[in-house]
C-alpha cells in the first residue's frame, strides 16, 4: 500500500467481535462435497494479524490524531458451486469501526462493511491470503481518503474548542422582556390574567439559551447566547398592587439572571472537546434549569411570598451581593 497520513495515526486494533470463532469457513480438500466447512484462523490469530497487517502498512508519527480499529466482524466464507470441476466460491466480509482516541474516549468516526469475492479451485489455497490482504487494504484505504478529506471540515476531528457567552438584551417581542440591570420590571409589564389564590401577583421567569457553532482553522469556535426573560401574557397582577410588591417579583427575574451566570461561569471555566460540547453544554443547562426552579421555591418559602419582610430584606441583600459579584449590577 501506498498510504502516507498526513492527519493522522493508527493507535490501536481492538476485537469487538460476538462470534470469536475462528475466521475462515474453507471448503476441506479431503471432503469438498461434505456438508462440513472447516474452520481455520489466520496464523497467530486474528488481533495478532490484523495489527501486523496494520503497522507494516503505514506509517506512524504519533504527534498526529490516534485512530482506534475496532473489529466487529471478520470472515471468510467458502462453498462448492462446481461438483465436477471442483470450483470454490469465497466471500470475505469485513466490518471495521474507525474512531479517534481522546483520552480514555473513544469517539466514532465512520464504519466500512465491504469485503471481496474469489473463485479458486479446490488445490488453490494460496489464493485466499492475497484476497483476504486486498479487503483489508481497501478498508485502510478508504478511512485514509476520508480523514483526509475530513480532517479542516469535521467537528469530531477539530483540535480545541473556545467559546464566545453573550447575553440576550434585545426587546422585540411584545410578549418577551429580556432580563436587563438598567430596564427593571413595572407592573405594565403582568399582562397576564389573574389566578385564584392568596397570590396579588405571579411572575413566568425563565432561561433558555442558544448556540451556533463553527470550525476555523482546526478550531470549533462556538457562540452561546444567554437569555433571561419574562413573559407578559403568564405573568399577572391582581388589582393595584405597591413598590415592595413589585420588587419581590423582580427578585424573581434576578434569581433567574442569576443562575445564568453561574451557568456561564461553569461553562467558561470547563475544558470542551469537539466531539461532545453541545451534548456538556446541554447537561450543564438542564442542571442549572433544575438549580433555578429549586431556588425559586426556597425564594417563596422562605419570604412567604414576600409577606415575611425581614426575610425579604436578607434575600435582597443576598440577590444583590451575588449580582454585583458577576459585575451584573454596581
Amino acid at each position: 500500500m501506498s498510504l502516507v497520513p498526513s492527519e493522522y495515526y493508527y493507535n490501536a486494533v481492538l476485537d469487538r467481535r460476538t462470534d470469536r470463532s475462528p475466521v475462515a469457513f474453507l471448503v476441506p480438500i479431503s471432503n469438498p462435497q461434505g456438508t462440513n466447512l472447516e474452520l481455520v484462523d489466520l496464523k497467530g490469530g486474528l488481533l495478532p494479524a490484523i495489527q501486523t497487517f496494520v503497522n507494516g502498512s503505514l506509517t506512524r508519527n504519533m504527534s498526529l490524531r490516534p485512530i482506534v480499529i475496532t473489529i466487529t466482524d471478520c470472515k471468510i466464507v467458502e462453498k462448492l458451486i462446481d461438483n465436477q470441476r471442483g470450483v470454490i466460491a469465497g466471500e470475505v466480509f469485513l466490518d471495521f469501526g474507525f474512531h479517534l482516541k481522546r483520552g480514555d474516549e473513544l469517539v466514532h468516526l465512520l464504519d466500512f462493511k465491504g469485503g471481496m469475492s474469489y473463485k479458486r479451485s479446490l488445490h488453490q489455497i494460496s489464493v485466499i491470503e492475497p484476497v483476504f490482504r486486498r479487503s483489508l487494504g481497501n478498508a485502510l484505504r478508504y478511512f485514509h481518503e476520508w480523514i483526509e478529506k475530513e480532517a479542516g471540515q469535521n467537528e469530531k476531528l477539530a483540535h480545541s474548542v473556545t467559546v464566545n457567552l453573550v447575553d440576550h438584551r434585545i426587546n422585540a417581542d411584545d410578549d418577551t422582556v429580556f432580563y436587563d440591570p438598567h430596564r427593571l420590571l413595572t407592573w405594565e409589564d403582568f399582562k397576564g390574567r389573574p389566578r385564584f389564590g392568596n397570590f396579588a401577583a405571579s411572575i413566568f421567569a425563565s432561561i433558555a439559551y442558544e448556540g451556533d457553532s463553527r470550525l476555523v482553522d482546526g478550531e470549533v469556535q462556538i457562540d452561546l447566547r444567554f437569555k433571561t426573560y419574562m413573559l407578559k401574557r403568564s405573568s399577572w397582577v391582581r388589582g393595584t398592587n405597591n413598590a415592595y410588591g413589585l420588587n419581590h417579583e423582580q427578585r424573581h427575574f434576578d434569581i433567574a439572571q442569576i443562575i445564568t451566570e453561574r451557568l456561564k461561569a461553569k461553562l467558561d471555566t470547563m475544558t470542551l472537546l469537539p466531539h461532545n460540547f453541545d451534548r456538556v453544554v446541554s447537561f450543564e443547562f438542564l442542571e442549572a434549569y433544575r438549580e433555578m426552579n429549586a431556588l425559586q421555591e426556597a425564594y417563596d418559602r422562605e419570604t412567604a411570598h414576600g409577606m415575611n419582610a425581614n426575610a425579604q430584606a436578607r434575600w435582597d441583600a443576598r440577590i444583590d451581593e451575588e449580582l454585583k459579584g458577576y459585575g451584573v449590577i454596581r
